[in-house]
């Protein structure tokens, strides 16, 4: 029975990935000029983007009446991963035909016309006047931010998705750029209050335009302040349209499509079903011997029926990356790569080859990198403890 060692090669880069060579920014990337084929090379389409992707796509198709997506999770956790994948498919018919192959209506479009919003910036034009700059008809939105922000009506954004070309908004990051706006005096209120209806008059234009698509992400447990004006903004909505957004949760930390992420970002090969077969009979077979003989508990050999979707990891394992969800400090999916990337060169650079499922039991404290970040007080040590 092959090691892990002996049976998985390595991505380039697994052993040292850190957190900011991760971070990605949803307008730089949906600018590029890159094709899209190394994104999702290095993608694995978890249930949450399939949602997305697909009932996104209807809506661009003009065959769905769904038109506001709310992603919500914990910095880090693949928000923005997932709006560039969907911007990139959105705007390119290639793509699609690739990666999307079978999916309904997935030809039924050609290249969207997107705009895409960082709410980490603040431009003096706002967001509103950014998506219109995006769209490539500013001067219709001039008068609502060169003498103060104004705020944008249901009529001014139907006018501006005027056309046949479906039309893609994506708003990232956005409790950071509406909790600054709310610290912004203007009038008796603030320039969040504004901002707040601006956003809302965008909602109740897309859903009555049958091929405008808005996406936006959200920061669970943090920027209250700003995540409850978009709440407000979505509720207002939903009284106009009569239906609420739908929500999607990016990526589950609890469920085995973890195992998918790190395997798709970590390792270049594995070994084939059959080799991992193997490996999980011989482990049912000792687990089996382990619970008749008592030094395991009944049941401890059904863990071997789980390999065949965790391998090379221990399937208990995700037991452990599901706490991720209870630290709000912890960057989630971002975190939880780099996290693995230290538990893979704690195996890779073990003296002894003789790991056959690594969990996190084969963390070596004695490599510094691994101590470090062990020992970083807003990651690992506060959601053990």
């Amino acid at each position: 029975m092959k090691t892990v060692r002996d049976a998985c090669q390595l991505q380039p880069s697994a052993l040292s990935i850190r957190l900011s060579d991760q971070i990605e920014q949803l307008d730089e990337l949906i600018a590029t000029e890159d094709d899209g084929v190394f994104f999702f090379e290095r993608t694995f389409i978890t249930q949450g983007m399939h949602d997305l992707i697909s009932e996104g796509i209807a809506r661009l198709a003009g065959v769905s009446s769904q038109a506001v997506f709310h992603l919500k999770q914990a910095m880090g956790g693949g928000k923005t991963h997932l709006l560039v994948g969907f911007g990139l498919l959105a705007k390119q018919p290639n793509l699609r035909n690739k990666y999307c192959a079978g999916m309904a209506h997935a030809s039924a479009f050609g290249s969207a016309n997107i705009a895409a919003f960082n709410g980490r910036n603040n431009p003096d034009s706002f967001f509103w006047g950014e998506i219109a700059n995006q769209l490539g008809k500013g001067d219709q939105f001039k008068a609502f931010w060169t003498s103060g922000p104004k705020a944008p009506d249901e009529k001014d954004w139907l006018k501006l998705f005027e056309g046949d070309e479906p039309v893609l908004i994506l708003l990232d990051e956005m409790p950071p750029y509406f909790h600054y706006l709310d610290t912004q005096k203007v009038g008796n209120g603030t320039v969040a209050d504004i901002a707040t209806r601006a956003f809302a008059n965008l909602l109740t234009a897309a859903g009555k335009k049958k091929n405008v698509c808005v996406v936006v992400s959200d920061l669970a447990a943090a920027y209250d302040a700003g995540a409850r004006l978009i709440n407000r903004a979505l509720e207002d909505a939903r009284a106009e349209l009569g239906r609420q957004e739908r929500t999607i949760t990016p990526v589950d930390l609890a469920a085995n499509e973890i195992y998918d992420i790190l395997r798709k970002r970590l390792f270049k090969t594995l070994p084939n079903k059959a080799e991992i077969d193997d490996i999980a009979e011989v482990f049912g077979r000792r687990l089996e011997e382990a619970a008749k003989s008592k030094t395991a508990n009944r049941g401890a050999e059904a863990i071997a029926d789980e390999i065949a979707s965790t391998y090379p990891f221990h399937p208990r394992l995700k037991n452990v990356i599901a706490l991720f969800k209870e630290n709000e400090q912890f960057k989630q999916t971002r975190g939880l790569i780099e996290l693995v990337s230290r538990l893979l060169k704690s195996v890779w650079d073990r003296q002894a080859n003789d790991v056959f499922l690594i969990g996190p039991q084969h963390f070596d404290l004695s490599i510094a990198d691994v101590r470090d970040k062990l020992a970083c007080p807003d990651r690992v040590v506060r959601w053990a403890c």
